[in-house]
């Protein structure tokens, strides 16, 4: 049986688990990093890599960090005076975070953004008196939308530019994306709030990070809490290169616990293990796939598609579905590592410009809505939320149709074929 015939056996066999959950979704995570493991997709000491990586440490520095505002007793107080200016309406509310972290996400890192607003989100949900489920996923996707606005608002963007630096081309510029990035934040912050959000349950979970004691607010920790989580946004904000953003969270955690904030076991307990476990597991599933040759023989499939003399509009539209699919089973910067070069091959052999097809992946290879497991971030707010794999697809594939449609009417004005 061929390596790629192996991957999507698994695949299917994970998906399906995924969406009935006869067992927990973290067992068939770890079971699928396991399985790609033992049938030579990935080597057995790669199993349990993703737990090793800056991207656990962030998480695991900001759940602390959020997790003494309610410690400290003023997410209560940030959630009521926030929801004076939203109203106790859950529309609103949703509007309000999708705006702000499209904003915040276009300069500074999407997980970064995430886990600095989801304490914030939540207490205004539960200010309002309903369940912060849904906004924490609007959250998500405000994260992922802003990321299309400057080169810097998502990783894979930057991925984007070195490997057109690789094939000898000219890289994008800093605000080349901007137009298309404009575009998807404005339809897809429409679509969620009136469409979108109505599509998904409200779970009626809340996250490990919010699970404490009402405590009356505490003026001192109030303070230091603040402090923290602000300097702690600024230093992700700056970028400096000797800070790198899990060296910030973790030093802000640290300052928490070291200024009694919190308690060693409280700072433990306010840590999302599943939450963890899960984003871990995402590393082997996506190398997986990428070792199994799945994104040449959808190379191969892509030219015998688009023939000798395709439309602009055909090469524009294979490219993108191929590359978005692609990237909910291998998540966006391995998808765009591999799929690129691929990409500005194909531009060669049938004349034309490389451009529109490296902008058209790199949007697309970033359209991580439609599974749990196509980005980190994903699998993080999973954890948050829990919502379920049909979710995910119910409320990212019509998100796919909304970023395709901007692509597709802004490339012919952009970056002409």
């Amino acid at each position: 049986m061929s390596q790629i015939a192996v991957a999507l056996i698994i695949l299917v066999i994970t998906v399906v688990l995924f969406i009935w959950e006869p067992i927990p979704i973290i067992v068939t995570a770890i079971g699928a990093s396991i399985a790609f493991a033992y049938t030579g997709l990935i080597e057995v000491g790669d199993i349990f890599t993703g737990y090793n990586s800056t991207t656990i440490v962030l998480l695991a520095g900001m759940m602390v960090v959020g997790a003494s505002l309610f410690h400290a007793g003023i997410t209560d107080l940030i959630g009521e005076k926030m929801v004076k200016v939203t109203g106790k309406n859950e529309r609103n509310i949703i509007l309000a975070t999708l705006v702000v972290s499209c904003a915040l996400s276009s300069v500074c890192s999407n997980i970064g953004v995430m886990t600095a607003m989801a304490p914030l989100v939540t207490a205004m949900c539960l200010a309002a008196g309903f369940g912060p489920s849904k906004a924490l996923l609007a959250l998500l996707f405000g994260a992922q939308f802003g990321g299309f606005v400057t080169l810097v608002g998502v990783g894979s963007n930057a991925t984007a530019n070195s490997v057109m630096v690789e094939q000898g081309i000219e890289p994008f510029g800093f605000f080349s994306i901007t137009p298309f990035g404009v575009g998807v934040c404005i339809l897809g912050t429409l679509y969620f709030t009136f469409i979108g959000r109505k599509l998904i349950p409200d779970t009626g979970y809340v996250p490990e990070f919010a699970k404490t004691d009402k405590k009356p607010l505490d003026k001192r920790k109030a303070v230091i809490a603040v402090a923290t989580l602000l300097c702690v946004l600024v230093v992700i904000a700056a970028s400096p290169k000797n800070i790198p953003m899990h060296v910030a969270a973790v030093a802000g955690a640290l300052v928490i616990v070291g200024t009694k904030c919190m308690s060693v076991q409280d700072a433990i307990k306010a840590i999302d293990w599943n939450c963890m476990l899960l984003v871990g597991s995402l590393t082997a599933i996506s190398n997986g796939v990428k070792n199994s040759g799945l994104g040449d023989a959808a190379a191969e499939a892509i030219l015998n598609i688009l023939g000798e003399n395709p439309s602009t509009f055909m090469i524009t539209t294979v490219i993108f579905f191929t590359a978005a699919l692609l990237t909910q089973i291998m998540s966006n910067i391995p998808t765009i590592m591999l799929f690129l070069p691929i990409g500005i091959s194909i531009a060669n052999q049938i004349g034309v410009s490389p451009y529109p097809i490296a902008m058209t992946i790199t949007l697309a290879g970033a359209a991580s809505y439609a599974t749990p497991f196509a980005a980190p971030q994903n699998m993080m707010t999973v954890g948050w939320t829990h919502y379920k794999f049909v979710d995910f697809m119910k409320i990212g594939l019509p998100m796919l149709l909304v970023t395709y449609i901007v692509v597709v009417a802004l490339v012919p004005i952009c970056l002409p074929y």
